[in-house]
């Protein structure tokens, strides 16, 4: 008898299951690591999105800086009184190339736009190379500029431009993107070649 007795009360613990209890511990500590990983799969997805418009603004601004330094190294930079840029020079620099003798003229049109005109007063015909719109970055205009000036007064078509774009997220989320160059001009005198 005493052999049935405990066989029927081991058979009796072992159908026992979870209390109540337990059961909504399990729940709450499952349903906190379940929200940990939801929270840390957004993030990842937001930095990711986030970098992605960082560095597709950056290949941008990239881009119109190397436009703008290959004309002013292959071109003349047209400043002195008869250059539109004189009044705007912090924000516009005109710039006739060599092989066409086409004056076009870049300009800081706004704190999203950078535009490339096709003649020397930056006003008609011109064309966005750098939109910021809908982004949530800008131009910091008091430190994105272009400066030009001619070196020898005797040769006119020599010179130098220094060229600053800073672009900032007005959120301080992310870092500035900050593109200078100094581009040399110099006239090769393609202009005479038949």
């Amino acid at each position: 008898m005493l052999f049935l007795r405990s066989k029927a009360k081991s058979k009796k613990n072992s159908l026992k299951g979870f209390s109540l209890i337990e059961l909504l511990v399990a729940m709450f500590i499952f349903s906190l690591v379940m929200m940990a990983m939801v929270a840390v799969s957004v993030a990842v997805f937001q930095s990711y999105q986030k970098s992605k418009a960082i560095k597709k603004i950056a290949e941008d601004v990239g881009f119109a800086m190397n436009s703008i330094a290959k004309d002013v190294r292959m071109g003349k930079i047209e400043t002195g009184p008869s250059s539109s840029c004189v009044g705007d020079q912090k924000r516009c620099l005109a710039v006739t190339r060599n092989h066409s003798a086409e004056t076009v003229c870049y300009k800081i049109t706004s704190d999203e736009a950078i535009m490339v005109y096709s003649n020397d007063n930056c006003t008609a015909g011109g064309r966005v190379i750098v939109d910021l719109s809908g982004t949530g970055m800008k131009f910091d205009l008091a430190k994105s500029y272009f400066y030009s000036r001619q070196t020898d007064t005797d040769a006119p078509l020599r010179g130098w431009a220094e060229l600053n774009l800073d672009v900032e997220s007005p959120s301080a989320t992310t870092d500035a993107i900050k593109v200078q160059a100094i581009v040399s001009s110099r006239d090769y005198g393609w202009e005479d070649v038949p």
